[in-house]
Formats: C-alpha cells, sequence, structure tokens
C-alpha cells in the first residue's frame, strides 16, 4: 500500500521524465512519447493501480494511440507466450498453497503486455522504449549517488555491508536499484549515441552498480558479459573495441577508482569482503544475507519436494519466509528470491514451458543487447526475484520483436520517423 510520500515520489518522477521527454525537445508526436514511456514504466517495480501494473496500463494507452499495424506473423511467437502463461496462471485456481490468487491475473496482465509490444511495435517503437529505460535508470542512479554523497536524504541501509550506506535511487531496496543500474550500464555500454551522452550514462550507472553492493546483480552483468564474448568468439564475430564515450567513461572510472584507494580505504574493505562473499559465501566473515538465501533455497526445495505434478499453485512460492521456514498460516509474500525453484514450487510440470519459453529466447537472443539484458535479469533473478515485475516481459517482448527482425519482418522494421532521439540511434543487431 503507497503512502502519501510514495505518491508524492512517483508524481515527482512523472513529473521529471516528462521534462525530459521535452528537453530532449525531438520526440513531437504522441505515439513516441508513449513508447517512451512504456519503456520508462518498464523498469518500474511495485507501481501498480488497482495491483494493474503501470507498465500494463501505459502499454495498452500506447496501443490506443499508436495507430500501429498488427503483424500476424508475431503469432508464431505469441502464442507459445500466452499458452505458457495460462498453463502457470490456471494453478491459482487449483493449488494448495495458494497466498496472493491475483498473482495470475497480474501474470496475464504481463503476458498480454509483452504480446502487445511483439505484434504492434516498430524498430522505432523499441528504440525509444530502450531509451525510456536508460532515462529512468540513469536519472536513478543519479540520485542514489547523491544519496551516498548525503546531498539527497535517505534512510542508511546496510551500514554494516558499506561505510556509505548502500543507496536506493527510485527503488525500494539497493538490490532492485543495483539490477537496474546495471541494465543502464548495459544499455549506454551497447547503444549507438552521442559520445557525451554515453560518457554520462555509463559513468553515473557504473557508478551506482558499484556502490549498490547489489551481489546479485554483479553476479549477472559479469556473466552476461563471459556470455556475449564467448557467443561472439564461437560465431567467429569481433567484440567491438572501445569506441567514443566508452574511453572517458573508463577513464573517470579509473579515476574515481583511484580516489576511493587513497582517501576511502574502509569503502575499499568493504566491496573486497562484499565481493568476498559473492564467489565464496562466509568466506569473510558473517554473511548474514547469504545465509538467508541458503535458509531460502532449502525451504524451497523442501516446497518443491511436496509438490504434485501441479505444483501448489501460483504464488505459493511466497510462502517461504525471507530467513527461510515456510508460512503456513496467511501469507502478504507471492514470490519467492529463486524463480526457477519458485515457478516449479508453484507448478511444477506445469510450469515447464513457461521456463523453457524464457531460456530458449535468452540462449537465442543472447548476442544482441536485448538477449544480454534478458540473460542479465534471469540470473539475477536466481537471487533476487524480479520474474514477475514488467522489466523481465518487456525484456521479453524486445527479445522475441527481434528474432522477427531477424525473420525478415516487413511491417515492424520501418517506420523510423518517431525514433529521432536526439544523441541516441539503436540498431537492433546489437
Amino acid at each position: 500500500m503507497l503512502d502519501h510520500m510514495d505518491l508524492l515520489g512517483i508524481a515527482v518522477v512523472t513529473a521529471i521524465v516528462f521534462l525530459v521527454v521535452v528537453f530532449i525537445g525531438t520526440v513531437k508526436n504522441r505515439p513516441a512519447v508513449l513508447a517512451f514511456l512504456v519503456g520508462v514504466t518498464g523498469v518500474l517495480m511495485g507501481i501498480q493501480v488497482l495491483q494493474v501494473h503501470a507498465f500494463t496500463i501505459t502499454v495498452v494507452i500506447w496501443i490506443l494511440f499508436a495507430r500501429r499495424q498488427f503483424d500476424p506473423r508475431s503469432i508464431r511467437y505469441i502464442a507459445p507466450v500466452l499458452i505458457a502463461s495460462i498453463i502457470l496462471a490456471t494453478t491459482a485456481l487449483t493449488g494448495d498453497l495458494v497466498a496472493s490468487p491475483t498473482l495470475a491475473l497480474q501474470l496475464l496482465g504481463l503476458t498480454v503486455s509483452a504480446s502487445l509490444i511483439i505484434a504492434f511495435s516498430t524498430e522505432a517503437d523499441r528504440r525509444l522504449m530502450i531509451f525510456g529505460m536508460l532515462t529512468f535508470a540513469t536519472l536513478s542512479s543519479t540520485l542514489g549517488l547523491l544519496q551516498v554523497a548525503k546531498i539527497a536524504p535517505i534512510e542508511i541501509w546496510h551500514a554494516s555491508v558499506s561505510a556509505l550506506g548502500r543507496p536506493i535511487g527510485l527503488y525500494s531496496e539497493p538490490d532492485w536499484f543495483g539490477l537496474f543500474a546495471g541494465l543502464g550500464m548495459v544499455i549506454a555500454w551497447r547503444t549507438p549515441m552521442r559520445p557525451t551522452l554515453r560518457t554520462i550514462a555509463i559513468t553515473v550507472n557504473a557508478a551506482a552498480f558499484i556502490l549498490a553492493f547489489a551481489r546479485a546483480a554483479w553476479v549477472a552483468v559479469g556473466v552476461s558479459v563471459v556470455i556475449v564474448i564467448v557467443v561472439a568468439i564461437l560465431r567467429q564475430r569481433r567484440v567491438k573495441k572501445a569506441t567514443k564515450g566508452r574511453q572517458a567513461a573508463v577513464g573517470l572510472l579509473a579515476l574515481g577508482a583511484t580516489g576511493v584507494l587513497l582517501f576511502l580505504p574502509q569503502l575499499v574493505s568493504d566491496l573486497t569482503t562484499r565481493l568476498a562473499n559473492t564467489l565464496t559465501p562466509g568466506a569473510a566473515g558473517p554473511d548474514i544475507s547469504g545465509q538467508a538465501r541458503i535458509n531460502q533455497i532449502a525451504s524451497l526445495t523442501e516446497l518443491a519436494n511436496s509438490a504434485p505434478y501441479n505444483g501448489h499453485g501460483l504464488s505459493a512460492s511466497g510462502r517461504v519466509m525471507v530467513f527461510g521456514g515456510i508460512a503456513t498460516g496467511s501469507s502478504s509474500n507471492a514470490v519467492s528470491s529463486n524463480w526457477l525453484l519458485g515457478l516449479w514450487v508453484d507448478g511444477a510440470f506445469l510450469s515447464l514451458p513457461i521456463i523453457a519459453v524464457f531460456i530458449i529466447v535468452a540462449l537465442r537472443t543472447c548476442h544482441k543487447l536485448s538477449g544480454q539484458l534478458l540473460v542479465v535479469v534471469l540470473l539475477n533473478s536466481f537471487f533476487s526475484n524480479v520474474f514477475f515485475t514488467p522489466i523481465t516481459w518487456i525484456l521479453l517482448a524486445l527479445c522475441l520483436a527481434d528474432l522477427l527482425v531477424a525473420k525478415g519482418d516487413v511491417l515492424n522494421s520501418g517506420d523510423t520517423r518517431t525514433a529521432k532521439v536526439k544523441g541516441f540511434r539503436h540498431q537492433s543487431a546489437l
């Protein structure tokens, strides 16, 4: 339930995003602005109206005003996603440990939203969606850095983990903040744009990504980079060297790292400890959050082993508590910390279709920007689950739209007029 401060924060963020669109001055038509806002709402967490994600509402509004042409060839990609989601959603009606039946409706809403993007969006729309994601992530990272510098007010998180405190930016917790800073960093690195904008976006998001102390995001981004390099080698494609903007960003980050080494030795120690516990849990002293994850996995495994062929019902995995253990009574939580185990608890064999969809799409598109971002989100969701939030589904839509373009889609590959955003360009084959 949002209080008045949350509503005020949402209003301020919305106003800032609107001003950004107006300021850049080159996005002049309604469909383009709405496509941009679809990207913005795609990186929001927990912002809902009557339990409907703001992302879903924005996608519907975009469809009503964009007047895009439906591509019938998109059905071959949409159908598996819809069928898999419907199969999983039915478990909310049959499961014995369902904690929140409305999660099924949210799942279907996100699925329909992704399907509409696949079926109706042009390449120009998708460029603007990615730009919206980058814009909001960078705004959040900027606020997070101001929080670390004590310029913007923040309630310090986990002072025992970081001497400076873990920032939250425009999110409700550091782990999500770190994930979206990481996504912003990847987008800024791989998407063609003006050197100055690239330098700013990479530097701000990378700094926030590090200072968030979000280990799940560190692992997810790191592994995704390795995957991209390996795939490039296997496909015998040259990995692009640093270009203008990237070099400057790396230089600024190196300069900042030098300053930290000289003037903030405690932060260096905290980072070293955090990294050590990431690679080997408990290696550098007590790791409460790491132990909590281990306990959660044990409880999820217990539920998974007791699940019938159709699972305990969608949202049943949310009964696993923060420090492990299973809530047998009512539960306000509906989602587990691990997406794969959580889906098996919820649907068992009925969850396999949706799991297969995401894994296959990620494997087929991991060399593209959209695919790498999806890989980051799925890897992050093994520890800090965002499967039932808009970011996972907008990225699935972008990946499948990329596959349509790769198959020679004509209807949705043109119309570049709405994508003329100053300093920003996009290549679907990145």
